[in-house]
C-alpha cells in the first residue's frame, strides 16, 4: 500500500481532497434526492439526526460542567508552590527532563503582524507577571517583514517593554522575509518556524541544554493567567512519555474585548470557547492542537516545525507530531486560562466580514483530512483502531457538526418540496412533531451555557443600563443562528473550495482591533 500511494501520491491526494466537500454537499441535499429516491429512509436519517443533536448537547453539557468544576479546583491551587514541592527523584523519564526546578526553561513562541501597543502590552504584561520565574522565561518574537510591519512593531515592543525585558532569561526578537517561495501568506506557519528555527539555532550556539526546555506558542493578543506557566510546569514534569504528548489549556477564552464586540462575535466566541472546554472533557484522546499548545522542545525539533506551504498551523502541527511518533501522540489539559481577542471591526459590518473571513481560514483545517488519510494509508506503525477512529472523528467534525443543525432546520421542508406526497404518508406524518418535541427539550442546555459563560469571562461594565445587561444574559439562544450562519457558511466555502481544488496560498490575517 505504501508503495502503491507514493506512485500515485497525487491523484490520491486530489481525490481524498474531493470526499469532505462531496458528503457534506450529498449530505445537506440528501432531503431533495433521497425525497424523491427513498423518502421514508430520509424520515429516519432527519429523526436519528435530531436525536445525534440531542445527545451531543447533553454530552457537551455534561462537558461544560466537570470542565468548570476543574476549572475551580486548579485556579484555587498555589502552582508555584506545588512545583517548589516536587520530588525531582520520583519524576518519571529523568532522561527527558531537567534535573532541578531551577533548570527548567520555557521557550515561549510569539508571532506578531501588525498588533498595535494596545494588544501586545497586555500579553507582554502577563508573562512579565507569571508566577513562574521570569529568568527562567525565553521569549520569541517572531515578525512579518512584509509592507515594513517588522518596522513598526519592533518600535512598539520597546515601548511595551519600558526594559523590562531584561528580567527575562532573554528576549529575542526576529523578521521573518516576506515573499519567499512556497511559503503561504496569511497564517503564522511559516512565520513561527522561522523564528523557532532562529531561536533554537541561539540556544544552540550559547550552549544551552534543548531538554531543559518546555516550547509553547501563543498568539501576539494571548493574555495568559498568572499561573498558567507554573501550571504547565507541574503538568509537564509529572508526565510519563513527556515527548509523545502535547499540553493545551482547556479554558481558551476569548474574552479580551468580550463586552466590546457586536453580539454575533460574541456568540462565536463563546461558542468556541465552551466547546473547546467541553470537547477536553468528554473527548480529549481525539484533540487535536488549536491555537495556544505546549510540548517539549525535542517534539518540535522532532516534528520539524510546521509546514510552511499549507497556510494552517495550528492542527498540522499535531499531525506532524503524530505521525513522526507513529500515532503515539496524545493532548493533555489543564485547566488554568488564558484570553485571546474576539473578532472586532470598525462597525458591525465590518466585524461580520472579520469574522467571517477568520473562520474560512479555520474551515481550510479541512486539509487534514487528505493530509492525514494518506499517510494512514503509508504508515504501518498506527494502529489500525486509532486509524478508524480518527476517520470517524474526522467525518463527525467535517460533516455531521456542520451539516445536523441545517438539516434538523430545514430537512422536512426540503423534503416535501422534493416530494409534495410525503406529507400524507404515515411514516412522515408525526415527524415534524417529533423533531420539536427532541429540541424542545434540548432548550434546557441554555441555562448551563449561560451560567457557566458568565463565570468564566470577565464581568459585564457596570455602566451598561439594566436593558442591555438583561439582553445580554438572554443571548445564548441566538447560538441556534450562529449555527445557521457564522458556523457553517465558512465551513461549506472552505470545503467547496477544496472540492474543486481551489488552493488557498493566501489567507486572512485577522486585525486586531480595540
Amino acid at each position: 500500500m505504501k508503495e502503491f500511494v507514493e506512485k500515485h501520491d497525487s491523484i490520491i491526494h486530489r481525490l481524498l481532497e474531493i470526499v469532505p466537500g462531496f458528503l457534506t454537499w450529498s449530505v445537506l441535499l440528501s432531503p431533495l434526492w433521497l425525497g424523491i429516491l427513498f423518502p421514508q429512509l430520509i424520515v429516519y436519517i432527519l429523526i436519528a439526526l435530531t436525536v445525534y443533536w440531542a445527545f451531543m448537547a447533553t454530552k457537551h453539557s455534561y462537558g461544560m460542567l466537570k470542565g468548570y468544576r476543574i476549572y475551580e479546583k486548579e485556579m484555587g491551587m498555589d502552582w508555584m508552590a506545588q512545583c517548589r514541592e516536587l520530588d525531582f527523584e520520583t519524576l518519571p523519564e529523568p532522561e527527558t527532563r531537567p534535573d532541578t526546578l531551577e533548570k527548567v526553561k520555557h521557550f515561549v513562541l510569539i508571532p506578531a503582524v501588525n498588533e498595535p501597543y494596545e494588544v501586545l502590552k497586555p500579553a507582554f504584561d502577563s508573562f512579565y507577571n507569571q508566577t513562574f520565574s521570569r529568568d527562567q522565561i525565553v521569549l520569541v518574537y517572531t515578525l512579518e517583514g512584509r509592507n515594513d510591519y517588522d518596522k513598526q512593531v519592533r518600535a512598539t515592543l520597546e515601548e511595551v517593554f519600558e526594559g523590562r525585558d531584561k528580567e527575562f532569561a532573554d528576549v529575542l526578537i526576529y523578521t521573518h522575509p516576506a515573499g519567499i517561495p512556497g511559503e503561504a501568506i496569511g497564517a503564522g506557519a511559516a512565520n513561527r518556524t522561522w523564528g523557532a528555527k532562529k531561536a533554537v539555532a541561539e540556544l544552540k550556539a550559547k550552549g544551552e541544554d534543548l531538554r531543559n526546555y518546555i516550547f509553547s506558542t501563543f498568539d501576539a493578543d494571548h493574555v495568559l493567567d498568572k499561573q498558567f506557566l507554573a501550571r504547565l510546569t507541574h503538568l509537564y514534569l509529572n508526565e510519563d512519555k513527556r515527548d509523545y504528548k502535547f499540553y493545551q489549556s482547556a479554558v481558551a477564552l476569548f474574552d479580551n474585548n468580550y463586552w466590546k464586540v457586536p453580539v454575533f462575535m460574541r456568540i462565536e466566541a463563546t461558542s468556541v470557547a465552551l466547546g473547546g472546554l467541553a470537547e477536553w472533557t468528554v473527548k480529549g484522546k481525539l484533540k487535536d492542537t488549536f491555537a495556544a499548545y505546549s510540548a517539549s522542545l525535542q517534539t518540535l525539533l522532532d516534528a520539524d516545525y510546521w509546514d510552511v506551504g499549507l497556510g494552517v498551523d495550528d492542527q498540522i502541527f499535531y499531525w506532524r507530531a503524530f505521525f513522526q511518533r507513529d500515532g503515539d501522540f496524545t493532548g493533555v489539559p489543564h485547566y488554568i486560562p488564558y484570553s485571546a481577542d474576539a473578532v472586532m471591526g470598525s462597525d458591525f459590518r465590518d466585524s461580520c466580514k472579520s469574522l467571517y473571513k477568520q473562520l474560512v481560514r479555520w474551515g481550510w483545517g479541512v486539509i487534514d483530512f487528505p493530509l492525514s488519510l494518506k499517510e494512514f494509508m503509508k504508515n504501518y506503525k498506527v494502529p489500525l483502531r486509532l486509524k478508524i477512529a480518527w476517520f470517524f472523528r474526522h467525518l463527525e467534525k467535517r460533516v455531521l457538526l456542520i451539516d445536523s443543525v441545517f438539516l434538523i432546520t430545514f430537512g422536512f421542508g426540503l423534503l416535501t418540496f422534493a416530494n409534495p406526497d410525503v406529507k400524507q404518508a404515515t411514516f412522515a406524518y408525526s415527524l415534524p412533531d417529533i423533531m420539536s418535541v427532541i429540541l424542545t427539550i434540548t432548550l434546557v442546555f441554555f441555562l448551563p451555557i449561560s451560567i457557566i459563560r458568565f463565570k468564566l469571562v470577565k464581568p459585564m461594565p457596570k455602566d451598561w443600563p439594566l436593558w442591555k445587561k438583561l439582553l445580554a444574559v438572554l443571548e445564548a439562544p441566538l447560538v441556534t443562528i450562529n449555527m445557521l450562519s457564522f458556523s457553517f457558511l465558512p465551513h461549506i466555502e472552505a470545503q467547496t473550495r477544496m472540492l474543486l481544488g481551489k488552493k488557498m496560498k493566501d489567507l486572512y490575517h485577522t486585525p486586531k482591533v480595540r
